[in-house]
């Protein structure tokens, strides 16, 4: 039985609660293991991420966040840092096996997507075990029991067995990130037009993936699930808005980002967008404490007030992103 790993991989898991994007952490992760020295803060802005907005069509769906409802954002990402992908979605066994197996083979993570561990956006595959049978890695869901009740390797990364299955099987989109190598990296002026033309169509565009309400229009959708949409149990709406936040804390690395490359209107407007969304945070906290908000709408409005002002400076965005 083969086993091979790629050691002391940067950790992907929500301990800077700052930072929780899964597929950001998880770039960073992978191409700091190929000897760069990337930043969370950068990879969030250049990637796309910290504009993005996603809301499920219908009902709630606690994976708004997830990178594969803005997949344009995939290639752009390692574009920009100079790196070449391939995107292989789930097919037999076999194949994604070997995949896998040849890329840690020759020291290169691969980044799966809906897949692998439950409930995940991204993990990070670092290694294997027992000829590809077991799959290693880093993800913030990695300790949860209800996925699988295996200890982690004596690495710290997560193993998990019949990785190909349940999760990754059952009307997933389990989709393979292969990094194949090095490309010409583009310079900043470059760099800057192509992320300000992907953010042009990340907040303008209405449907960027089947069954997902995106940009302006996620804004709009939230708002409105909010004010309309019924339920019994305050859980399951607390613990959307709470997943979705995750989106809005992104908003402040497009600050940096347009001020480093010489935009200062657009980063004086996300400044008061980050403000804004700081707000969201006060107005329905990440920890459940605002589950009593949920039983009365007028509670929730404040929220919904918010979104649409963040709405309105996001179009006023669009103006200036050319």
């Amino acid at each position: 039985m083969t086993r091979n790993l790629i050691p002391g991989m940067q950790k992907v898991d929500w301990s800077d609660t700052k930072r929780q994007n899964e597929f950001v952490n998880s770039v960073v992760s992978a191409l700091n293991a190929l000897g760069e020295n990337l930043n969370y803060d950068y990879v969030c802005a250049v990637s796309g991420s910290a504009l993005r907005t996603s809301f499920s069509m219908e009902g709630w769906n606690h994976g708004n966040y997830h990178v594969i409802n803005t997949p344009q954002i995939l290639v752009h990402t390692f574009k920009m840092l100079g790196y070449q992908i391939t995107q292989h979605v789930r097919s037999d066994y076999g194949t994604d096996r070997d995949l896998i197996i040849h890329s840690i083979d020759r020291g290169v993570p691969v980044i799966t997507l809906e897949g692998v561990i439950n409930c995940a956006d991204a993990c990070v595959i670092s290694g294997y075990d027992n000829d590809g049978e077991v799959l290693l890695g880093c993800n913030p869901f990695m300790s949860v029991k209800d996925d699988h009740n295996e200890a982690p390797d004596d690495t710290g990364y997560f193993r998990k067995s019949g990785w190909h299955e349940g999760f990754s099987a059952e009307g997933s989109q389990l989709r393979m990130i292969i990094i194949e190598g090095k490309c010409d990296k583009p310079n900043p002026k470059t760099v800057l037009r192509e992320t300000m033309k992907l953010a042009t169509r990340l907040i303008k565009e209405e449907c960027l993936a089947p069954g997902q309400h995106n940009g302006l229009a996620a804004h709009r959708a939230l708002a409105e699930a909010l004010m309309t949409y019924e339920w019994d149990d305050n859980f399951e709406p607390c613990l959307n808005v709470m997943c979705n936040y995750k989106q809005y804390l992104d908003r402040q690395y497009a600050v940096k980002f347009f001020e480093e490359h010489g935009k200062k209107d657009l980063a004086r407007l996300y400044t008061e967008i980050a403000k804004l969304c700081a707000k969201l945070d006060k107005i329905i906290p990440q920890d459940f404490s605002a589950a009593r908000k949920f039983k009365k709408k007028r509670r929730l409005k404040p929220y919904c007030d918010v979104l649409m002002e963040i709405h309105g400076l996001e179009r006023k965005a669009l103006a200036l992103l050319g």
